[in-house]
């Protein structure tokens, strides 16, 4: 038996699974699906930010249902009720937060879980604690603001400060610091003929270092004598410090002072030496005597005869010379 469709019973057909495709994928639009097992939790917030039904709501970054409803809230005026289908099979701590974030720099939004620390699981209908994380506009916005403040602060502080400038700056103070920005110059003049003349004197600057490091070369290489020299300078220092200097100055001490009472005797007329020195008779006669002596011996030296006599027979000499005086018996 052939069943013959109706033209009008096909286009109903038609009608029926257009509308059920239009009800599925408006749901599956909205994060859920016709046939899949969800649970819903709500959330309050002061502003939502851009937060439409069929939101993501993500959980560690993975989506994990979607915003199925944004609404006041009845029951606290001046709040915004969001309602969101998770995963039923989804076990998080009931006192996890939903954080209302920004997933893009276009301020695309989303709900974010973020997981407590309560043992207690999630339950249907429950209300969680919601909040706000401010997005990268926002934040810019935000820290904008007290940014602008200030420097619009600073902007009137530096109106003053230069209002109060031109007030001290009067004609002769403006002079004043002519005048020492000139000087500046030419001290910055003469700073550059100083660099330039330690320029010019590079060349012997260079020699007289090089100079130093053969000399230090030198002084490392002499090391062993400088300590051998600094050695027996050690041990004299140390052989001196030994020395009686007390007993050898006093014995000085003494001996200047006997030199000095015979320099007293002699300037006195005291003693042999005094009257030698100071008796101008006793010089004399002693000048007389030295001279009769030398007359003495030279006469015995050139008449021995006169004064020994050898004479074998007995008989006198009579042949025998007058005596002569000595050449230096005048003076």
């Amino acid at each position: 038996m052939n069943l013959k469709i109706s033209k009008e019973i096909k286009i109903a057909l038609l009608a029926i699974v257009s509308i059920l495709l239009f009800i599925f994928g408006f749901n599956y639009l909205k994060g859920s699906g016709v046939f899949s097992s969800s649970k819903i939790v709500k959330a309050e917030y002061d502003n939502v930010q851009g937060i439409t039904a069929s939101s993501f709501v993500q959980l560690q970054g993975f989506n994990v249902g979607s915003v199925s409803k944004v609404s006041l809230s009845k029951e606290h005026p001046g709040k915004i009720l969001v309602e969101m289908n998770l995963d039923k099979n989804l076990v998080i701590p009931e006192d996890t937060k939903a954080q209302i974030v920004s997933l893009d720099l276009l301020g695309t939004k989303a709900v974010s879980l973020i997981k407590g620390t309560s043992p207690n699981p999630l339950k249907e209908g429950q209300m969680l604690a919601g909040s706000i994380e401010l997005g990268t506009i926002e934040s810019l916005g935000a820290s904008a603001g007290p940014t602008i403040d200030q420097a619009k602060m600073t902007i009137a502080s530096l109106d003053t400060t230069i209002r109060s400038i031109n007030n001290i700056l009067d004609v002769t103070t403006q002079q004043n610091l002519k005048h020492t920005i000139a000087n500046l110059n030419s001290t910055m003049g003469d700073f550059q003929q100083f660099a330039n003349a330690l320029n010019a004197q590079s060349a012997k600057i260079n020699s007289l270092l090089n100079n130093l490091s053969a000399f230090s070369a030198n002084l490392e290489k002499n090391n062993t004598k400088i300590s051998n020299v600094l050695t027996n300078a050690e041990t004299t220092t140390s052989n001196l410090s030994k020395v009686n200097f007390d007993a050898t100055v006093s014995e000085l001490k003494n001996t200047l002072q006997d030199l000095q009472k015979t320099l007293e005797k002699v300037n006195n007329g005291t003693g042999s030496i005094a009257m030698l020195m100071n008796d101008d008779k006793l010089y004399k006669n002693l000048k007389n005597t030295l001279a009769t002596a030398n007359n003495l011996l030279y006469d015995i030296n050139a008449r021995p005869s006169r004064y020994i006599h050898v004479s074998v027979f007995g008989k006198k000499n009579k042949d025998e010379a007058p005596s002569q005086p000595a050449p230096n018996s005048k003076d």
